[in-house]
């Protein structure tokens, strides 16, 4: 998250209205969006003067961070320690001519803060969903009933035996996870059999893992059906019942497991998602 920052106060503004600053940096560092290439990532490059060659240097991300080491007395350091650290040496930082550029900085760390809070919530959310077979029952369903919708065709239900309606609120629930509306939703179907259908020329088998977006969306669902159960916004209260906690420590596992989280930074960060849900202030991350 430093370096992260540190690179956003030497990216110059994008000229394109639509692209943010966090966006242009993801471009960068090879990751795909929507709607650019290859080629739009080197016209962003060309349309550039001095980027690159001003901002907030490596000695000072190095300072902080030992700064917040040495303040900290569990000896575990998290980002939002050593963001507070940053945020603090701005005041005193002598390469920080002006209260405009103090601003700028200031807001390019609050973007990174929102990055990082996207990244922790994902994380929790994956590691309270991890059940590959559940999600890979769910995308089944879901293309299931795609694959009738496209071709106008009805599903057989399991249970009964009988021929029904493409499940429209099943494909909605997963499809609004990442913001498809309404009116894209069709598109978007049509873009899933199309992407299987050329595997399937290739002989390759379909994996939801192979598609970002729909993988994400999956997840999400999952979560959504699952989190009651966790009950993860008990966490903030002093009354945990045994078999919350148990499956609070099956989430802690899977967060130093799959993420790399310690025991002490795997309890602050379910604490701090815990503490989100709490007050409502619950943002979806696509």
């Amino acid at each position: 998250m430093a370096a992260m920052w540190a690179i956003l106060t030497r990216l110059e503004v994008p000229k394109k209205a639509n692209l943010s600053l966090v966006q242009k940096l993801k471009l960068y560092d090879g990751v795909s969006l929507p709607g650019y290439t290859e080629e739009n990532v080197k016209e962003l490059r060309k349309e550039t003067i001095r980027e690159g060659l001003n901002g907030i240097s490596p000695r000072y991300i190095q300072d902080k961070i030992s700064n917040a080491l040495v303040n900290e007395e569990n000896n575990c350091l998290n980002p939002f320690l050593v963001l507070s650290e940053l945020n603090k040496g701005l005041k005193h930082h002598v390469m920080v001519g002006s209260d405009e550029q103090k601003r700028r900085y200031e807001e390019l760390l609050a973007m990174v803060r929102h990055e990082y809070e996207e990244l922790v919530k994902s994380e929790v959310q994956r590691a309270i969903s991890c059940d590959d077979e559940a999600v890979s029952r769910l995308c089944t369903s879901y293309i299931e009933n795609v694959k009738a919708y496209t071709q106008r065709e009805k599903v057989r239900n399991k249970y009964t035996g009988e021929y029904e309606e493409a499940d429209e609120r099943l494909m909605r629930s997963i499809e609004e996870k990442i913001d498809i509306p309404d009116i894209r939703k069709e598109d978007f179907r049509r873009e899933i059999m199309n992407y299987i259908g050329s595997l399937a020329l290739e002989d390759k088998v379909f994996d939801y893992q192979s598609n970002e977006r729909l993988r994400r969306a999956l997840e999400l669902k999952l979560f959504e059906d699952q989190k009651d159960t966790i009950k993860l916004s008990t966490l903030v209260s002093r009354n945990v019942d045994p078999i919350a906690q148990e499956r609070i420590n099956i989430v802690k596992s899977r967060l130093i497991k799959n993420y790399g989280y310690c025991e002490i930074c795997s309890s602050d960060v379910l604490n701090f998602v815990a503490s989100i849900y709490a007050r409502g202030d619950v943002r979806r991350t696509a």
